[in-house]
């Protein structure tokens, strides 16, 4: 797995996961990647998220991003 092709969170991820026949010995440390509208912890090779820009939503705010950008539209 080439280790420049993916975030840290994600390389750590996929390199210890149990799906690797050979998993990351001494996999390196990353900060936990937090929802920016609630704050929870997103476990991205878990949970569901989305993206905006360098921001992440949990699933959840996710659906109220969503709602909240067609509010706008609308009117």
């Amino acid at each position: 797995m080439c280790r420049n092709g993916f975030e840290t969170k994600m390389y750590v991820y996929y390199g210890t996961n149990e799906y690797n026949f050979e998993k990351l010995e001494n996999p390196p440390t990353y900060l936990p990647t937090k929802c920016a509208r609630c704050g929870v912890v997103i476990s991205l090779g878990y949970d569901g998220y989305s993206v905006k820009g360098d921001k992440y939503f949990c699933e959840e705010c996710a659906d109220k991003e969503m709602e909240d950008a067609v509010r706008r539209v609308k009117h």
